[in-house]
């Protein structure tokens, strides 16, 4: 006699798509976990690479490389690039040539991973407004490749920083020149570069901030926490750059991390920067003169 097939039930059917819903559901935050800590694995090698570059550039130049030469316009991350491995943009460089000028145009519209973190998603190449002091200032668009990392510049946390104002240039990635004996707060008490997520790049294209060509800075100004994005409608949109909440969040330190973003330290080494470090900590640290110690 002929046993009869046994199938499957509906209900059979639906439990074992929930139970695979269940597993899948368990092992796709441990499958983001372990994908997030890659990408902040390579970030922070992004940072240390840029270190060994800006230290090498020391020892050629005994100086910190400026935020911006004034005479070429250079960022800092253009004039490193001799000392990493990044040979064939080094090669589309001319370092004695304006750079809003060919063939470094050409050169500036190249994106770099070692200025890209890897949880920030965006890789786009903004046209950006500038004005050609070549050309009796007439405005120009500049096609950039974006970079998460700034140089830190100042901050307005700290007293002293607060007596300095804008112009104080507190940071180590300013625009005169110095060397790692003018950071009295101690090499490995001060943050030198740090990220600067898209977030920054998206802003208002008048602002020429966020390119590695010509340099991206960090301005540590307001009291908002590390990854703070502005609550305005104009915020990462191309609406008017003159809008006080837009502009006043511009210059942070910002990362796609969920928790912090990284820094790197005047002596060279990399940290992570929790998104809940106190204000005044943040600000001592941006400022080479007060440090943090055992931070």
């Amino acid at each position: 006699m002929m046993k009869p097939n046994r199938a499957f039930t509906l209900v059979e059917l639906l439990v074992v798509i929930a139970i695979i819903g269940m597993l899948i559901a368990l092992l796709l935050p441990a499958v983001q976990a372990a994908r997030e800590a890659a990408r902040r694995m390579n970030c922070s090698n992004n940072l240390r690479q840029i270190g060994i570059a800006v230290h090498n550039y020391h020892d050629v130049y005994n100086q910190i490389p400026l935020g911006h030469e004034p005479e070429t316009r250079f960022g800092w991350g253009a004039v490193i690039l001799p000392f990493v491995e990044q040979g064939n943009v080094q090669s589309l460089l001319d370092l004695n040539e304006k750079m809003y000028n060919e063939p470094n145009r050409t050169a500036g519209r190249t994106l770099l991973a070692l200025f890209l973190c890897p949880s920030d998603r965006d890789r786009t190449v903004r046209d950006t407004e500038f004005y050609n002091p070549d050309n009796n200032w007439t405005m120009e668009i500049l096609t950039l490749a974006p970079s998460h990392y700034g140089g830190i510049l100042s901050e307005l946390i700290t007293p002293l920083g607060r007596e300095q104002g804008f112009s104080g240039e507190l940071g180590c990635i300013i625009n005169r020149r110095i060397d790692f004996g003018a950071v009295t707060g101690g090499l490995s008490n001060t943050a030198m570069i740090a990220e600067a997520s898209s977030y920054e790049t998206i802003t208002p294209p008048v602002y020429g901030n966020g390119s590695w060509i010509s340099g991206t800075n960090i301005f540590r100004k307001t009291t908002a926490p590390i990854n703070y994005k502005a609550k305005c409608e104009h915020f990462n949109t191309s609406e008017p750059w003159y809008c006080s909440e837009c502009s006043a969040y511009q210059y942070e330190i910002r990362s796609f991390h969920p928790s912090g973003a990284f820094a790197l330290y005047a002596d060279g080494s990399v940290h992570f920067l929790s998104a809940t470090t106190a204000i005044e900590i943040l600000g001592r640290l941006c400022n080479r003169r007060e440090g943090i110690i055992g931070w």
